[in-house]
C-alpha cells in the first residue's frame, strides 16, 4: 500500500502544483525571517544577518528543487515546462514552425497514403475470426500467368466435381468451402419499377461456418440451402445493402427478391465490416452456387477442353470455376494437406484420362495441389500493385529521409543562433540530458503537428488514389477504408521522424553551447560545429534525392514508352460499351438478333460512321481461348477466339492485310468462315499464302477468308496473342458468342458521344445490363493505371526530394556566408571582385553538388535493380537518364546557391570590418 500512497500523494501534489509552489516559498520565507531576527539579536547589521540565515539554510534553489522532486512527478512538471517553453518558442517563429509542419505534413502524409494503399493490398487481414486458420488451395502448373493470390503459374479455380471430391477427402481435418468471384447481377426489389445491378457472389453451404462469420440477423447459409433439389432458394445480404437499399428494416428478412428472373428469400444479414473473401471488391449478396444453370452464370471461368453451357456446370469437371478456401487447425494441417493432394491427384488423372492428346495429358498430370496460409484473402490488385507498392514505399521512405535531413539543418542553424542562450543554461548548471530533452520535445511538437497533418492528407489522397486504381467514383471497399493500424503507422512513423530530426541537433546544440560557455573564440567554434553538422545532412540530403529522382525518372520514362505503343487499332474518335446479356437474362440464340438491333441502334445516332458487336472488346479484360485443328498440322493448337459482326475490322480500325472482310453474307446458313491475325499466319502457314486454307475446333471445316493486322486485344502490357475471329452470325454450337461489347466509330469528338451511345442501347434494349461506356482511350488509359499512377507519385516524389534538397543547400550557403561576413569583407576589402566572391560561393555549392551525386548515383545501382521488373523500354541504369539527373541537379543547385553568392558578392567591406 505504501506506493500506492506516493502514487497518490504526487498525483495530488501535482494538480496543486502552483499552490504547493506558492506554500513552499512562504514557509521558507518565514524560515529565513525568523533566522534573520535571531542574528539581528546577536548584533549582526541587516544585512549580515540575512547572508547569515542564507549560508545557515544552505540554498533556497536547491531546497525547493529537491522538495519538488520528492513530492511530485519531476518529469511530468518538467515536461510541462518543456511544453510550455517550446509553444513560446514555436509562437515566435511563425515563419520556421510553418515550413516545418508543412514539410513534415508532405513526408508523413506520403508515407502514409502508400501505407494505407499497401495495408489494404497486401497485409490487412480479412475480418473473420482466427484468419490465421484459413488457407487457399490452387494447383501449381508449368505455366500461368500473375494471379489474385500474388503468384504467378498458379491456377486457383476448381470445378464442382473436384470440390466435392476435395471437400470429401478432408473429412474432420477442417472445413471447406467453394466461392465464385463477385459478379454483378440484376436485381428487382418487390415493388420496384426497375431492376437494380449488385454484386453477388454464389457459395458453397459451409462458406460462412468455414469463415466462422455469424449472422447479425437471421441466419446464414447451410448445406441444405446449397442441395440441388432446393425448390426454394434463398439469399443473404450485406449490412451495407441492408441499410443503404432497405433502410434497415426489420422486415428485410423473409423479403423476396429477383435475382435473374429467380426469386430469392432473404434469410440473414452479414455482420458490419464483413465483405468476403476479395478484398477489392464487396459483394452485396451471397447465394447457393447451386443456382448457377437457373441464374445463367458463366463468368470468371476457363476450361480444359469444350464447356457445354447447355448443361449446368455442377456436374462438368472440366470447367473450373471455383475458388477454394478452408479453414484448417494448425495441429491438423500437416495431416490435412496429403490427403488433399492425394484426393487432388485422383481427380486430375481421372480428368487426363478422358484426353487423347498426349501433350495435353502430360500438361494436366504436371498440375500439383498446394495449400497455402490465406489470412490475408483474394485480390486483384496484389498481383498487380503489390511491386509497385512496395517501390513507393521506398521512394516516400527517401523522401522523409530527406524532410529530415532539411529540418534538422534548420534546428542546427536555430541551435547556432541560440548558442549564448544555451551557453548561459549551461553555466547555471542545465545538464546535457536536460537540454536534450528540451530539444526533442520541439521535435516531438513539431512532429506531432506535422503527423496529424499528414494523417488527414494521407487519409484524403489514399482514398483519391483508390478510387483511381479501382476506376470508381463512388463508395470504396471497406478494406480502403484508414483504421487503427494506419493510425498507428502514422503515430509511430511521427516518432521515430522526431527522432530521426531531433536527435542529432540537440547534441549539437549542446556543443555548440559549451562552446559559447567558454568564450573562447565563440564565433569560430559555433560555426565550425554548426557547417560541419548542415554540410553532412546537405550531402546526405543530395545523395537521397538523386535516388528517388533517378527511380521517378526510369518510371516515367516507362510510363511514356508505354503510351508510345501502338496497339494496332484506331483509338481516335472511338466509343465501346459493355454489356452482359447472359445476366440480364437473354438466351445464347438470340445474340445474332441483338447484335443486330444495338448496331441498327447506334449507327442511326448523328455523327456516327459505323458500329459492331463483338464477345470480347479490346482491352477489356475479356478473353476466350480453345483447341484448334489447322489444315496440314498434325496436332492441335491452342488460339484465342472472338465472335465479332459486320464491319467489325472497320469499326475498331484493324486493317486487314488480305482477304475480306466479315458481311452480311456470312449468315448461319452460309459456309462457315473466318480471319486471323498475322500471328497465326506468320506461326502456321510459314510464309504461305493463309487465304482459302481451312481451321476448326475438333476439325477443320471452317474457311480462312482474310488476315487481320496484330493488334493489343488483351493488354499494352503484352505482346499480340495468335487470335481468330469468327462472324457472330455464324454460331456453332462448340463455341459460346455471349456479347458483351458494342465498338462504336464516330466522326467528331467521342466524348461528346458517350451519352448518346448509352441511352441509344438503353431505350433499344430496356432489360440490357450496361456496363461502363466510354471511349478507347479511357479504356486504354485503364489499362495503364498502374503505370500511370506509379510514374506521376514517383516525379511528384522526385520534384519534393529535389526541392527540399535545393533548399537544404540554400540554408546552408546562406548561414555560411553570414558567417563568414567578416572574412568576404577583408578579401573584398584587398580587392577580390565581386565575380570572385560569387564564384567562392558557388565553389562551395559545386563541391557539396559533385559529392552527393557521387553518392547518390552509387544508390542508384541498388534502386534501378529493383525496379527492373517494373521497367519497360529502358534499362535500369540507363546512361541517358542518368546525364539527365545530373544535369538537372547542377542547374537546380546553381540556381539554388545563386541568391546566397549574390548577397556575398553584395557585402559592405566596412560594415563587415566591424562586424564582430
Amino acid at each position: 500500500m505504501k506506493p500506492l500512497r506516493i502514487f497518490l500523494s504526487r498525483l495530488y501534489a501535482l494538480l496543486r502544483s502552483r499552490q504547493r509552489a506558492r506554500d513552499l516559498d512562504d514557509e521558507i520565507a518565514s524560515h529565513l525571517a525568523e533566522a534573520t531576527d535571531e542574528y539581528l539579536e546577536r548584533g549582526l547589521s541587516p544585512e549580515e544577518a540575512r547572508m547569515a540565515a542564507l549560508r545557515g539554510f544552505g540554498g533556497v534553489l536547491q531546497t525547493t528543487e529537491a522538495h519538488r522532486e520528492v513530492g511530485s512527478f519531476v518529469w511530468l512538471d518538467d515536461l510541462r515546462q518543456d511544453l510550455r517553453y517550446t509553444g513560446r518558442t514555436l509562437i515566435k517563429n511563425p515563419a520556421f514552425t510553418l515550413i516545418a509542419v508543412f514539410t513534415l505534413a508532405l513526408g508523413i502524409g506520403a508515407n502514409t497514403t502508400v501505407f494505407t494503399l499497401l495495408d489494404a493490398v497486401v497485409f490487412k487481414p480479412l475480418p473473420v475470426p482466427a484468419a490465421n486458420e484459413l488457407v487457399t488451395l490452387y494447383e501449381n502448373g508449368p505455366e500461368g500467368s500473375a494471379d489474385a493470390a500474388g503468384g504467378t503459374g498458379r491456377y486457383l479455380r476448381f470445378s464442382y466435381p473436384r470440390f466435392e471430391r476435395l471437400q470429401q477427402a478432408l473429412g474432420s481435418q477442417g472445413s471447406l468451402a467453394a466461392v465464385t468471384r463477385s459478379s454483378r447481377f440484376s436485381v428487382r426489389l418487390p415493388g420496384a419499377s426497375e431492376a437494380r445491378f449488385l454484386q453477388a457472389q454464389m457459395v458453397s453451404g459451409r462458406y460462412f461456418a468455414t469463415l466462422g462469420v455469424s449472422a447479425a440477423r437471421g441466419r446464414l447459409l447451410t448445406d441444405d440451402d446449397a442441395r440441388v433439389d432446393q425448390v426454394s432458394p434463398v439469399a443473404v445480404i450485406s449490412d451495407g445493402f441492408w441499410k443503404r437499399t432497405l433502410g434497415a428494416a426489420d422486415t428485410a428478412i423473409g423479403q423476396t427478391v429477383i435475382l435473374n428472373g429467380v426469386t430469392l428469400t432473404v434469410v440473414g444479414v452479414t455482420p458490419p465490416g464483413f465483405f468476403g473473401m476479395w478484398t477489392d471488391s464487396e459483394a452485396d449478396l451471397w447465394l447457393p452456387l447451386t443456382l448457377q444453370p437457373a441464374l445463367r452464370y458463366n463468368n470468371n471461368s476457363s476450361g480444359y477442353g469444350r464447356i457445354d453451357d447447355d448443361k449446368p456446370w455442377l456436374a462438368q469437371d472440366l470447367v473450373a470455376w471455383l475458388n477454394l478456401v478452408g479453414r484448417v487447425p494448425a495441429v491438423e494441417l500437416r495431416r490435412a494437406i496429403p490427403l488433399l493432394q492425394a484426393a487432388n491427384h485422383q481427380g486430375v488423372a481421372a480428368l487426363a484420362d478422358t484426353f487423347t492428346n498426349p501433350r495435353t495429358r502430360s500438361s494436366m498430370l504436371a498440375h500439383t495441389l498446394v495449400v497455402e496460409p490465406f489470412s490475408h484473402g483474394f485480390s486483384g490488385l496484389r498481383a498487380r500493385f503489390s511491386d509497385a507498392l512496395f517501390a513507393l514505399t521506398a521512394l516516400v521512405a527517401l523522401v522523409l529521409l530527406v524532410t529530415c535531413a532539411n529540418i534538422a539543418n534548420l534546428l542546427l542553424a536555430r541551435a547556432a543562433g541560440h548558442a549564448r542562450d544555451i551557453g548561459i543554461r549551461i553555466s547555471l548548471g542545465a545538464t546535457a540530458g536536460r537540454l536534450v530533452r528540451q530539444g526533442l520535445t520541439e521535435s516531438l511538437t513539431l512532429a506531432f503537428a506535422g503527423g496529424t497533418a499528414g494523417l488527414l492528407f494521407g487519409a484524403w489522397a489514399s482514398g483519391f488514389l483508390a478510387r483511381q486504381v479501382l476506376g470508381r467514383s463512388g463508395q470504396l471497399p471497406l478494406v480502403f477504408s484508414p483504421d487503427v493500424r494506419v493510425l498507428a503507422f502514422a503515430a509511430g512513423l511521427s516518432m521515430v521522424t522526431a527522432v530521426a530530426f531531433g536527435l542529432a541537433p540537440a547534441l549539437r546544440a549542446i556543443r555548440v553551447g559549451r562552446a559559447a560557455a567558454l568564450g573562447t573564440n565563440q564565433r569560430h567554434a559555433v560555426g565550425q560545429v554548426t557547417m560541419r553538422g548542415m554540410r553532412s545532412l546537405v550531402v546526405g540530403q543530395l545523395a537521397l534525392s538523386v535516388v528517388v529522382v533517378f527511380a521517378a525518372m526510369l518510371l516515367g520514362q516507362t510510363l511514356v514508352n508505354y503510351l508510345r505503343i501502338d496497339p494496332g487499332f484506331s483509338t481516335d474518335r472511338f466509343v465501346t460499351a459493355l454489356f452482359d446479356p447472359i445476366d440480364s437474362g437473354y438466351a445464347a440464340d438470340q445474340m445474332p438478333a441483338l447484335s443486330r438491333r444495338l448496331v441498327a441502334a447506334t449507327r442511326a445516332l448523328p455523327g456516327v460512321t459505323s458500329a459492331a458487336a463483338s464477345r470480347c472488346g479490346l482491352v477489356a479484360g475479356c478473353s476466350s481461348s480453345g483447341a484448334f485443328r489447322i489444315e496440314g498440322a498434325e496436332e492441335g493448337v491452342t488460339l484465342y477466339q472472338n465472335w465479332v459482326g459486320s464491319d467489325y475490322f472497320l469499326t475498331v480500325g484493324i486493317p486487314l492485310v488480305s482477304g475480306r472482310e466479315f458481311n452480311e453474307r456470312d449468315t448461319e446458313h452460309s459456309p462457315r468462315v473466318a480471319i486471323i491475325n498475322e500471328s497465326i499466319a506468320r506461326r502456321y502457314f510459314q510464309g504461305q499464302n493463309p487465304i482459302g486454307r481451312r481451321l476448326g475446333s475438333s476439325q477443320p471445316d471452317t474457311e480462312i477468308v482474310g488476315v487481320a493486322r496484330d493488334a493489343h486485344t488483351q493488354t499494352l502490357h503484352e505482346p499480340p496473342v495468335p487470335m481468330v475471329y469468327f462472324p457472330i452470325d455464324q454460331k456453332a454450337a462448340n463455341l459460346q458468342t455471349a456479347l458483351t461489347n458494342l465498338d462504336v466509330r464516330v466522326n467528331g469528338d467521342a466524348r461528346g458521344a458517350v451519352s448518346a451511345v448509352r441511352e441509344a442501347i438503353r431505350r433499344t434494349e430496356p432489360d440490357l445490363l450496361i456496363g461502363d461506356v466510354g471511349t478507347m482511350s479511357m479504356r486504354l488509359a485503364r489499362d495503364l493505371s498502374r503505370e500511370r499512377i506509379v510514374a506521376y507519385l514517383a516525379l511528384a516524389f522526385g520534384v519534393l526530394t529535389l526541392l527540399v534538397a535545393s533548399l537544404g543547400l540554400y540554408g546552408v550557403l546562406s548561414y555560411g556566408v553570414a558567417r563568414r561576413t567578416q572574412e568576404i569583407g577583408v578579401r573584398m576589402a584587398l580587392g577580390a571582385r565581386h565575380v570572385e566572391v560569387i564564384g567562392f560561393v558557388l565553389g562551395q555549392s559545386v563541391r557539396l553538388t559533385v559529392v552527393g551525386i557521387v553518392l547518390g548515383l552509387l544508390g542508384t545501382v541498388a534502386g534501378g535493380r529493383y525496379l527492373s521488373g517494373m521497367l519497360f523500354g529502358v534499362t535500369p541504369l540507363d546512361p541517358t537518364t542518368l546525364s539527365t539527373v545530373c544535369l538537372a541537379f547542377i542547374v537546380v543547385t546553381t540556381l539554388a546557391s545563386y541568391i546566397p553568392a549574390r548577397r556575398a558578392a553584395r557585402v559592405d567591406p566596412l560594415v563587415a570590418l566591424r562586424c564582430e
